[in-house]
């Protein structure tokens, strides 16, 4: 029995709200499905949509695929489209005022949480994403697994070693929740890194298209330019199960479109001009996205020298610099009257809100909301 593992496509995400990411994810969905195409059944381990109410192109585009491609797809559902919260004890009632309801109705998926499904003779055990704080019911609806299933999760382990930054958040469970569970197999998914692995067995297909500006191939200028990374692997999982035996393919999907991460480290405006001249021969690619770092002590203003760059889908300068309240994006009385009414009426956590904005601008949600959850609960 062959299982297309796929996670965290995020269909529907329009990555700094731009049309052309949207179809990027899309895509890249269906390429997934087209190398998989020897697989017997789909399994998505959590955020098939980038929402809980995704648009009805969304929808539409998810059915053609799965019809072109004739392949029977179970999902569970990830933080991203499912609220544990909301549906707690609800089981199959979860299904009626979601869009895995109606796309159950059309037979299009078939949604798999806290229940399991007979595939060829293997099982699949469904756990939708679970805050931490449940913990124990969480521990107690996995024993109700059939023996030998493969085990579909949407949660990090602690522990997890990656090659990309991996923070802890409300969704990472210890390794002993998973400790003499009956399970073959766990496929996971929540982690973006493609082919990450944990020692209780688990291992996450990874994201399909690049998420955040942590996986874009990164260079820093330091009177020049260099490359310390590389834009992050992305793809997909054929899993084969046959008897008490699995083995598993990475099967890679190449990202749409060049994108960087431009980190410079400059003393002056005159080597702020510089690398940004380097910058645009270097990096000015048609349909790029270009994420521009400005580090130290200059005056002028970074994002003026977006211009210069006349090819790229998108040019984004975040200044870090020292000099910040002379180069901030937004400025004048009327920035000023909203910094004080903020204040007024948030308190320290305007900072908050603040530092949240500029996450979110920079493409880094998780991130974004981590902050923000954590001045909730402090």
């Amino acid at each position: 029995m062959k299982i297309l593992h796929l996670s965290d496509v995020h269909l529907g995400r329009a990555q700094y709200r731009l049309p052309e990411r949207e179809e990027d994810y899309a895509r890249a969905f269906e390429e997934a499905l087209r190398l998989g195409k020897s697989a017997d059944v789909v399994l998505t381990t959590g955020d098939l949509f980038d929402s809980r109410r995704p648009q009805w192109r969304t929808i539409v585009r998810l059915v053609e695929a799965l019809e072109s491609h004739g392949l029977e797809m179970y999902v569970i559902g990830g933080n991203h489209d499912f609220s544990y919260v909301r549906h707690r004890g609800e089981g199959s009632a979860y299904l009626a005022d979601t869009v895995f309801g109606l796309l159950a109705k059309l037979k299009s998926l078939r949604l798999l949480c806290w229940d399991s499904a007979d595939v060829g003779g293997v099982y699949i055990y469904g756990a939708c994403a679970t805050p931490r704080e449940y913990l124990a019911e969480y521990r107690e609806r996995l024993r109700k697994m059939p023996q030998g299933a493969v085990l579909a999760i949407h949660q990090n382990v602690a522990g997890l070693e990656s090659r990309y930054a991996v923070e802890e958040d409300e969704y990472t469970m210890p390794p002993d929740v998973y400790r003499e569970l009956p399970y073959l197999h766990i496929a996971a998914g929540h982690v973006h890194e493609h082919y990450a692995r944990h020692r209780v067995g688990a291992l996450w297909a990874g994201s399909l298209e690049i998420w955040d500006v942590g996986e874009f191939e990164t260079w820093e200028y330091v009177g020049a330019w260099r490359k310390t990374s590389e834009i992050a692997a992305k793809g997909a999982v054929l899993l084969d199960v046959a008897g008490r035996a699995v083995s598993h393919k990475s099967m890679p999907v190449k990202p749409a479109r060049p994108m960087y991460r431009l980190r410079a480290h400059v003393r002056d405006g005159k080597e702020l001009e510089a690398s940004v001249e380097e910058a645009v021969r270097l990096f000015d690619r048609a349909g790029a996205v270009v994420v521009f770092e400005v580090f130290g002590e200059v005056e002028k203003r970074p994002r003026q020298l977006a211009e210069r760059f006349s090819r790229a889908l998108y040019v984004n300068f975040v200044d870090k610099t020292a000099a910040r309240e002379l180069t901030t994006a937004v400025s004048g009385p009327a920035w000023g009257e909203v910094m004080r009414l903020m204040r007024e009426q948030l308190g320290e956590h305007a900072e908050v809100v603040l530092r949240v904005m500029d996450l979110v601008r920079e493409g880094q949600r998780e991130a974004a909301l981590r902050v923000m959850y954590k001045a909730l609960y402090d």
